[in-house]
């Protein structure tokens, strides 16, 4: 695209081209007529002063001119002049006899061009009456004077315009650069910044014009600032969460290899190193939810029903071992999403479920009009209201004490949510104890 300079350019330019070109032409045609009207006036002034040297003799129509008066006639310093006298039917009586025949109107002098021995001539014909015989009066000219006029009326025509119009043009370029100051000004502000800097920008510095502009890109540097602490707080939590089982793995081995009873210190040691893989693959399934990481993640049509079915073993097997009842209520339940994704979120929701002090978890799929529902209720300790909306910030735990979980699975839920356009709903579960946590998707084709 153009730059903003360019188009203003593009759309200011041509206006200013044209209304000088009019400008020019206007001055020229207005120039050129009132040249030829008043040069039109010395020749017919020129016929009309040869009205009263016509004379009649034995009948005959004569002109009486001397040689003084013949020479006043002719009289140019650019220009010959030439006339001549016609009958009423257009028939030379005397004069030139090389003049065209005259080209009479109704009006009192008729001016017109024409060719005398191919030179271009300007003839003027007026009507009069000698002793009342009706004659026609013609004078003549070239055209040399009137041309040089012409040519004269062009240049002082277009000169000033030209002239003008290159001054109109400089103060368009001098406007649109000062007038783009303010943009510039930005532009160096912004590009002197760090990445690091995302301060907003100090709107009373900025015209009205691109304060609207302003205003949304510090909206923009404000969500970046965010979103940059919201990774740093990632990075610094991740370590912290790494680091506690990379130790607690290292002081069990370094335990067993001193000759301590091993067993219990390999027990331990392959508790911290699950954990340790369990925290890894969640931090790899929040990468993969991430729109940033994974902007192409293609959907598919498919059922939550099957998706739940497809994990129920492994969280029987999960519930089986801390003692925990699960029952499934499962209808048809179609979504267009990732269904790798989408088990990844409700394995998490129910892993969630079993680890924290329920004796039962239900998981229900069911369609609810255009929506598809995935549901987990439990009848654990449930959550306080006030933190219904913080358990899905990353690394956040209720119970910090607890060494299971990392505070990851339920913002990988959240991510995933997201990305289905899909919205979570946390509330008491059945009889107002434990939660519920249900998860509406946009319903697919059956």
């Amino acid at each position: 695209m153009a730059s903003l300079r360019e188009r203003l350019l593009a759309s200011l330019l041509p206006p200013l081209l044209v209304v000088g070109a009019v400008a020019a032409g206007g001055t020229y045609v207005f120039m050129e007529r009132r040249l030829t009207a008043a040069f039109d006036q010395d020749l017919g002034d020129i016929a009309r002063a040869i009205v009263p040297y016509l004379r009649t003799s034995d009948g005959r129509i004569e002109l009486q001119v001397n040689a003084q008066a013949d020479a006043i006639l002719r009289m140019d310093s650019a220009d010959q002049v030439f006339y001549a006298v016609f009958d009423s039917q257009g028939a030379i009586i005397t004069g030139d006899r090389a003049l065209p025949a005259p080209r009479i109107a109704d009006v009192s002098v008729t001016f017109w061009d024409d060719v005398r021995s191919k030179a271009n001539i300007r003839a003027a014909a007026i009507r009069a009456t000698v002793d009342q015989s009706p004659v026609i009066v013609m004078a003549a000219e070239t055209t040399r004077k009137r041309d040089r006029a012409s040519r004269d009326a062009m240049v002082s025509a277009i000169a000033p315009v030209t002239l003008l119009s290159i001054a109109a043009v400089a103060a368009l370029l001098f406007g649109i650069r000062r007038g783009l100051g303010p943009v510039e000004r930005l532009r160096k502000e912004l590009q002197e910044r760090s990445h690091m800097d995302l301060r907003p920008v100090d709107e009373r510095q900025v015209v009205d014009e691109l304060r609207p502009l302003v205003q949304e890109l510090n909206e923009m540097l404000s969500r970046l600032q965010g979103a940059q602490l919201t990774q740093a707080r990632f990075i610094a939590n991740a370590a912290h969460q790494l680091r506690t089982p990379i130790a607690g793995l290292v002081t069990q081995l370094d335990l067993a290899r001193s000759g301590d009873p091993q067993a219990r210190h390999l027990e331990h040691a392959r508790e911290g190193a699950a954990r340790l893989a369990r925290l890894a693959r969640q931090i790899l399934s929040l990468a993969a939810a991430d729109p940033i990481s994974n902007p192409d993640e293609r959907k598919d049509d498919c059922d939550l029903e099957a998706i739940v079915k497809d994990h129920a073993n492994d969280w029987l097997r999960v519930a089986t071992a801390r003692n925990v009842e699960l029952e499934f209520e499962l209808a048809v339940t179609p979504i267009r999403g990732n269904a790798l994704l989408v088990g990844e979120l409700a394995t998490n929701l129910v892993d969630n479920a079993i680890r924290y002090g329920a004796k039962t978890v239900r998981i229900a799929t069911r369609r609810d009009g255009a929506r598809s529902i995935f549901e987990v209720i439990d009848d654990g300790p449930g959550i306080p209201v006030e933190e219904r909306t913080r358990i899905f910030e990353r690394f956040r735990r209720l119970d910090n004490q607890s060494t299971e979980g990392s505070g990851l699975g339920l913002a990988i839920v959240s991510e995933i949510a997201q990305r289905h356009r899909a919205e979570i709903e946390v509330t008491e579960g059945m009889g107002g104890r434990g939660t519920r946590v249900a998860v509406s998707f946009p319903g697919g084709q059956p």
